[in-house]
């Protein structure tokens, strides 16, 4: 398995609110996450930070997962441990109040392959040369667009083209999706909407399943990508091809 990760600040903002990590515990199993901090909202480098380092403690000191249901309980309740620390923060903190992240990630394991996510951070899957969306999204225009309320163009400059649905610690409870995948991937694609908000899918599908391409050089092409659309906003993502020799 091969890994390459990056962030960046992006053009126009000043300051990153994105954060994620990598992780290899002593099971010989892998996390990988992104957050981003709620744009518009206090300190959330706070809220994406907290979270990122909540689960990454507690995967390091997880136990061998043996049972899909063990994995679901574990991400679950890691999960809302997170959404309690950035909530109860933001009570004490008035320059924190408000704050929220983001939060998609993926757990390799023998078992399986886990995903999760809370907002509109999104994961893709190499499945044999298709680049498939794994996550949904959970935001307002998510939701009009299930509903069928208003079209794809539309959806592009939607008034509430950046309101979410679902975040860690903005309410006193969270919604987290998951799910196991038992059949082979090629690769894994986690990112901000700094990534999959300005350049089209058909662009991040050229360059990620190039397989002439290194995952190194996949993960920069598609940062730059990002950059050349304009760099409205953080961009962050980790790219990792699962039949790489690392």
């Amino acid at each position: 398995m091969k890994v390459f990760a990056n962030t960046n600040v992006g053009l126009v903002r000043k300051l990153n609110e994105d954060d994620y990590c990598i992780a290899h515990n002593d099971n010989d199993e892998w996390m990988a996450i992104v957050c981003d901090g709620i744009g518009g909202a206090k300190a959330g480098e706070v809220a994406s930070h907290t979270a990122v380092m909540t689960m990454y403690e507690a995967f390091m000191k997880a136990p061998k997962f043996n049972k899909d249901r063990q994995v679901d309980n574990w991400i679950r309740e890691n999960l809302n441990q997170a959404n309690d620390f950035i909530y109860s923060k933001s009570l004490k903190n008035p320059n924190e109040r408000g704050m929220g992240t983001t939060a998609v990630g993926v757990i390799v394991a023998k078992i399986g392959t886990f995903i999760f996510n809370v907002g509109d951070s999104r994961i893709y899957a190499d499945y044999n040369g298709e680049l498939i969306q794994m996550s949904e999204d959970h935001s307002v225009i998510a939701q009009l667009l299930k509903e069928g309320k208003i079209t794809s163009e539309e959806a592009k400059t939607h008034p509430k083209k950046n309101t979410l649905t679902n975040a860690l610690g903005v309410w006193e409870s969270v919604h987290a999706d998951i799910d196991l995948h038992k059949e082979h991937m090629d690769g894994i694609l986690l990112c901000s909407d700094g990534l999959h908000g300005y350049v089209e899918e058909e662009k991040m599908k050229s360059i990620l399943l190039d397989t002439d391409m290194d995952p190194s050089l996949s993960a920069r092409k598609l940062m730059k990508s990002a950059l050349d659309a304009g760099g409205y906003d953080n961009v962050t993502v980790i790219f990792i091809d699962l039949d790489g020799e690392a």
